[in-house]
């Protein structure tokens, strides 16, 4: 009894606390009454297994409703299917001087997302986004990209706090991982079936340290070779060490739980059709096993 009344007292100043983050850092007047384009919707990780699905059953995916993320547009799929949604959340993309390296590599995510994109495209940046004038307007060069801005605070506490800041907008788990705001944003959004595909999660397995006590670990990426060297990854500019890896990683895997709890209450489903995936917190489903009827953006590709 006293347990419980402790951990009670506990989350309940976890969310107190989230509550003042929101008031610091969250814009609660961020416009979020937006509609779903169809009742499901594909969210596409960049995980090593999406090579081979989108090889072997890319006309089932192309004629969905899709989320992308990150180094998507810079990938031959980009313009082949067309996604609805793209979304980031890193603001070394916006604030280069946060995180100084692999800079190149997101300023051509972003050029090929302006340069490349010839269809209608919604695109979810972290409301600090708005302070980069230069950066907004670049985007907004592309009269095909509709801007939306999301709060990426992270929330803690009594899940009822919880589903009451996630409602609203003004926070999130704890987004260390690009899927963690994509399904947050389609769960608000209102789409009912979430499927996941090419969330493989499976980095554990990929972890070591080296003779110089640096912590590596294997990222592998669908637009990447499989062999890909071992990396450090970093925080604030610095490397992580192991331990700070693998909290990394724990707080992850434990927002999806999070996400599941929100879902459930949103009357949301989702599935997780990533064959492997280390992800645990959702239904799993074979991708080829989806079948939700016709969707707009199919019934759309038809009449063309």
């Amino acid at each position: 009894m006293l347990e419980d009344l402790v951990n009670f007292l506990f989350k309940f100043f976890q969310s107190l606390g989230s509550f003042f983050k929101i008031l610091l850092r969250s814009n609660i007047f961020l416009k979020k009454n937006y509609k779903p384009i169809d009742n499901s919707c594909i969210i596409l990780g960049n995980g090593p297994s999406l090579k081979k699905v989108l090889s072997e059953q890319f006309d089932h995916i192309e004629r969905k409703v899709i989320w992308c993320v990150n180094n998507f547009p810079n990938t031959e799929y980009f313009t082949k299917i067309k996604p609805d949604y793209f979304l980031f959340i890193s603001t070394a993309y916006f604030r280069p001087d946060k995180i100084k390296y692999a800079q190149e590599v997101r300023d051509s995510i972003i050029k090929s997302l302006v340069e490349k994109t010839n269809w209608n495209l919604i695109v979810y940046c972290p409301k600090e986004a708005r302070q980069n004038n230069g950066f907004v307007k670049y985007l907004e060069s592309n009269p095909f990209l509709e801007i939306r801005y999301f709060n990426k605070t992270p929330v803690s506490g009594l899940s009822s706090f919880n589903k009451f800041y996630f409602k609203r907008g003004w926070g999130m788990p704890r987004p260390h991982n690009v899927l963690i705001p994509a399904l947050l944003m389609a769960i608000n959004i209102g789409y009912k079936k979430i499927y996941l595909v090419g969330a493989d999660h499976s980095w554990l397995p990929l972890i070591s340290v080296n003779d110089k006590n640096e912590a590596l670990v294997n990222q592998q990426h669908f637009y990447k070779d499989e062999s890909e060297s071992n990396g450090v990854m970093y925080q604030n500019n610095e490397p992580r060490k192991l331990h700070q890896i693998l909290e990394k990683f724990m707080f992850s895997f434990r927002s999806y739980f999070h996400l599941q709890d929100y879902a459930s209450a949103q009357q949301c489903h989702i599935f997780n059709c990533t064959p492997n995936s280390f992800i645990d917190a959702f239904d799993r489903k074979k991708l080829s096993d989806i079948n939700d009827g016709k969707s707009q953006k199919e019934n759309n590709l038809a009449t063309k």
